[in-house]
């Protein structure tokens, strides 16, 4: 992923072929493509031709984007040998003499600004988007997120391919593109030893002998606030920086070990990626300097199962950190480690004002430095949109309940003044279960008291813990059948909500469609049903939304995502012919939120 110095004044020196192919489906020996609607698309760039043992070094070029106003959620890159003046299907790799050192994708549309180096150095180039070396990282963005595209007809294309074999070599650029005409937007984020300000080089810098742990600290500028949703890291092997490199890997040369992205300050509790870390598969520490949030170690891996003889035992794979729902079942193990997935469902926090610091790992046992050395992670950041108004609070909510009667619909009578309005006589109950005791309908005493309430735990926001909740109060007594004995059946809580929240489309601020809780409230007979000034069943529940509503990783009610629930018609049903609330066939209307007026 390096960027020449001299990109102050570079312009892309041609424009490549750009040649592309529908596709119906795409797998990869990783297996981590995430099985989702969207449009698969095969781009061939190029083509390249590498002299004998040579190399093209931080070429530009321009390319054409594999679609416009559009949303890129998946890329998959390669690199091909060229066949008959086109893409072939040939992987080139160290196997085969071709190598893909690195290639970056900057997008130069209206907008797309850099935002580690706006419109200087490698930000001449336009907003960094997209790198892989020849590690050849993926990029699976969480299902609901995209690169926004834009309408720019062009990107600007920079690679890096070597040949160690004796004979020239053509190769294509083959990259998988997945797109969807609607995501939630998100910023990449390009976090470089060298490659940021205030430097903003040319992304290489020299490593010494020995252990490695070279930093460089980026503060985060206004306007960059929201939530990382993924994250990855690119180094190199240490055996291919030099002319002289190893064709198979060397391991006496040493290795590049890992990229560390820490926020400074935060708590070293927040530990994202291997857990122990490795150094070439051998459990060791972190760096003793890092001493804030690690929101992701990404590590180097060379030698795994898929790919081995491709790779000839280099660096064939780095860790992804971020929010792997998506990730399908089997993915290539080491590409996405559990305990590299930030608990939190919509991403990890960053804002203005903070500092990120970037560590990189190298082991180098050449003897000699080594001047090619890369330490980059690219994140991809869901910006935090405009809130919505809302009260300063609103708690506890308390509604009492009345026993339901059917809307008046065929009018036979007059209200009394001055509410004269049309009326109905006799009332009818709705519930066809359930009633209650009253002096002059059935002989017996009221005791009838009902009510819900809503009450809203605020959680701790400095902790990782979800702790924020509803909790939800039900009580309900005298609850009889019609024939005035005991209910033995569950009662239903049936409220109508409608929430506005920042947690839409899975991260933005949105207005959900009104839809009904439904909370079970479970019964208990008195047995003096018949007994002077009696009461019937109590029906009774304290718990809360989490409890009713849970979801995997993602409880209903959420830390930090500040809520407005409208809460409207307050209804408790019967459990119907069965009892049951949650079978809801014959389940009728028992009492309602309103008021009695003795």
């Amino acid at each position: 992923m390096a960027v020449a110095a001299s990109l102050a004044v570079a312009a892309p020196a041609s424009a490549l072929t750009s040649h592309f192919v529908p596709l119906g489906s795409y797998s990869d020996a990783r297996g981590d493509l995430p099985v989702r609607s969207g449009t698969l698309v095969e781009a061939h760039y190029g083509p390249f031709a590498i002299p004998a043992n040579g190399q093209i070094h931080n070429q530009i070029d321009s390319i054409v984007p594999p679609c416009n106003n559009c949303y890129i959620t998946d890329v998959v890159p390669s690199l091909v040998y060229d066949s008959g003046g086109a893409a072939g299907s040939t992987v080139a790799n160290l196997d085969t003499g071709a190598m893909m050192h690195h290639f970056l994708i900057a997008n130069p549309g209206p907008g797309k600004s850099d935002a580690t180096c706006p419109g200087t150095g490698p930000g001449l180039l336009g907003e960094r988007f997209f790198a892989s070396g020849n590690e050849r990282t993926h990029m699976h963005l969480p299902t609901g997120f995209g690169y926004q595209q834009g309408t720019n007809t062009t990107w600007n294309l920079l690679t890096h391919l070597v040949n160690r074999s004796a004979a020239a070599k053509t190769v294509w650029l083959d990259i998988v593109f997945r797109w969807v005409p609607v995501a939630d937007p998100v910023r990449p984020i390009w976090l470089d030893i060298d490659g940021m300000q205030p430097s903003c080089g040319d992304s290489e810098y020299t490593i010494p002998t020995g252990y490695s742990d070279t930093h460089q600290t980026w503060p985060v500028p206004a306007g960059i606030n929201g939530r990382l949703v993924s994250i990855s890291g690119h180094m190199h092997d240490v055996d291919i920086t030099g002319p002289g490199s190893c064709t198979n890997h060397c391991a006496a040369e040493g290795l590049g070990i890992a990229v560390n992205a820490e926020v400074v300050g935060g708590s070293p509790s927040e530990y994202y990626g291997p857990n122990p870390p490795t150094r070439n598969g051998t459990p060791t520490s972190p760096p003793a300097d890092l001493t804030g949030a690690t929101l992701c170690r990404s590590e180097g891996y060379y030698g795994t199962p898929f790919g081995a003889a491709q790779w000839a035992g280099h660096l064939d794979t780095v860790n992804v950190c971020g929010i792997f729902s998506n990730v399908p079942a089997g993915a290539q193990a080491l590409m996405y480690p559990s305990s590299a997935a930030w608990p939190a469902a919509d991403g990890y926090k960053i804002s203005a004002g903070q500092q990120i610091k970037l560590h990189t790992e190298y082991q180098n046992d050449t003897g000699f430095s080594q001047t090619d050395a890369m330490g980059i992670m690219v994140g991809w950041l869901s910006p935090t949109e405009p809130g919505f108004v809302r009260p300063k609070a609103a708690t506890p909510f308390y509604a009492p309940l009345v026993n339901a009667y059917s809307a008046c619909g065929s009018t036979n009578r007059t209200h009394g003044g001055g509410l004269s309005y049309s009326s109905c006589n006799p009332p009818t109950l709705t519930s066809a279960q359930a009633t209650a005791g009253t002096p002059d309908a059935n002989s017996n005493a009221a005791n009838f008291v009902g009510s819900v309430k809503f009450v809203v735990i605020n959680g701790n926001v400095a902790t990782a813990a979800d702790e924020a909740d509803v909790n939800v109060v039900v009580s309900v007594t005298d609850v009889r059948k019609l024939d005035l004995s005991d209910y033995t059946g569950q009662l239903e809580l049936r409220p109508t909500v409608e929430i506005t929240d920042r947690n839409n489309g899975p991260a933005e601020v949105g207005e959900g469609e009104p839809f009904d809780l439904s909370i079970p409230v479970p019964c208990s007979t008195t047995g003096a049903a018949g007994m002077p000034n009696a009461v019937g069943s109590t029906c009774s529940v304290t718990t809360s939304v989490d409890a009713v509503y849970p979801s995997p990783g993602n409880l209903a009610v959420r830390e930090s995502r500040r809520s407005n629930w409208e809460m409207s018609d307050v209804r408790v049903y019967d459990g119907g012919p069965d009892g049951l609330a949650s079978s809801r066939t014959g389940n009728t209307l028992f009492a309602t939120q309103g008021v009695f007026v003795p």
